[in-house]
């Protein structure tokens, strides 16, 4: 493969879906045409529109990593950054010794705990730092984004939106049938901060509109919280994005021991179902009244999607509803808020003191998700520990 004449550097934490929409702006062609020329596009589809795999968000072959890196005039290790993959290393739900998803389809496909139909966005950073290209062709769709953790721009200090003005539609959001990473891949006259979801069913022959909002404005209809639930929702980011970050803290207390920052986060992941299935058991743990509030909302927006789940045949999976992060940033960052706490014990005796009323709620209220709690690799020993000495004798949680 040739090549490209003119490429891009990739912007600190870009997705690679993000630098193909800027690659494919810069280059006046589509980003169908950049999958093509860097090898990205799945060569068994002849005579089928361009598809750019969702898997590709999170792992690339080492093939694919060197022709993508050869046509773009970028470094393999370049490429690798634009992934999800590397951030498993410290973020539990993403590696692969903390999740029974083995494989990289599963991990991608199958995986609540990372936003890959959609993504939120932060405005002002889509808008670009104010260089001559970023002016051009926009600022990164950011990788971090794509995890529920992280749920406020800690440089513009605000929230995260994760739906487009305009439609209503999730961010980047692309149709379960077609499976693209990218919507609307042989669209040409869309920057990369436009919306590219349709905005309304055409009748057949017709193409389809794209939104086209600008995603650089600020939502009219949002409205921040009160300046102490924002200053919670700050420092609560700040220290997750640090256990994040390469080079950051090795280990965090967790449940009343120090543990690896991959565990932490699945420590999180395991807690937040627990929070919810047994909600108002946590709410003195939040912080503020507002976040108290945002998870009063959402709890019952839960218990909406769990109730039809009880009349349908085969396994039930009344639980599900209560397992996935928020979609919000506010109930996402309010969740986390009380998790937090909750995990934040300086020793054994204070983690089961703390989880106690959860653990017990829990058993009574719903044995199938106690099963999230049987999987050794799911949560760090520190927390198994402090579960399962909540348990009654001859009940143990082994897996």
């Amino acid at each position: 493969m040739r090549p490209l004449p003119r490429s891009l550097d990739p912007l600190p934490d870009e997705t690679l879906t993000g630098f193909i929409l800027r690659l494919a702006h810069r280059t006046g062609t589509t980003p169908g045409e950049i999958t093509i020329r860097t090898g990205l596009a799945p060569h068994d589809r002849p005579g089928l529109p361009t598809r750019l795999p969702l898997g590709s968000l999170h792992h690339l072959s080492d093939v694919h990593v060197t022709a993508f890196a050869d046509v773009t005039h970028l470094t393999p290790g370049e490429v690798t950054g634009l992934l999800l993959a590397p951030l498993g290393d410290r973020y539990g739900p993403l590696n692969p010794a903390l999740t029974p998803r083995r494989t990289p389809a599963r991990m991608i496909y199958d995986n609540p705990w990372v936003l890959t139909r959609s993504t939120r966005y932060c405005p002002p950073c889509l808008a670009g730092e104010g260089d001559a290209v970023q002016d051009s062709h926009g600022g990164a769709w950011q990788r971090l984004w794509r995890l529920p953790v992280v749920f406020f721009c800690l440089r513009h200090e605000r929230l995260l939106q994760h739906e487009c003005p305009g439609c209503g539609t999730p961010a980047h959001s692309v149709r379960t049938a077609n499976a693209n990473a990218i919507a609307r891949l042989s669209d040409d006259t869309l920057h990369p901060w436009q919306c590219r979801f349709p905005t309304r069913p055409t009748p057949q022959h017709q193409h389809e509109t794209a939104c086209a909002a600008d995603l650089t404005r600020r939502d009219p209809s949002s409205a921040e919280p009160d300046t102490v639930t924002m200053t919670v929702l700050l420092q609560l980011q700040q220290q997750l994005v640090d256990l994040l970050t390469s080079g950051g803290p090795e280990t965090v207390m967790s449940a009343g021991a120090p543990v690896p920052a991959a565990h932490y986060f699945a420590d999180l992941r395991a807690t937040v179902a627990m929070v919810f299935r047994t909600w108002p058991v946590a709410r003195e743990y939040a912080s503020t009244p507002c976040l108290a509030t945002a998870l009063d909302t959402e709890y019952t927006s839960r218990i909406a999607q769990a109730e039809p789940l009880l009349n349908t045949p085969g396994k039930k999976k009344t639980s599900k509803p209560y397992t996935a992060p928020p979609a919000d940033s506010l109930a996402a960052g309010a969740v986390l808020d009380v998790a937090s706490q909750l995990l934040q014990a300086a020793d054994p005796h204070e983690a089961r003191k703390r989880l106690a009323p959860l653990v017990q709620r829990l058993r009574d209220a719903d044995r199938a998700l106690s099963t999230y709690l049987r999987r050794p690799a799911w949560i760090s020993q520190s927390l198994r520990a402090a579960v399962k000495d909540n348990w009654p004798a001859g009940k143990e949680l082994a897996a």
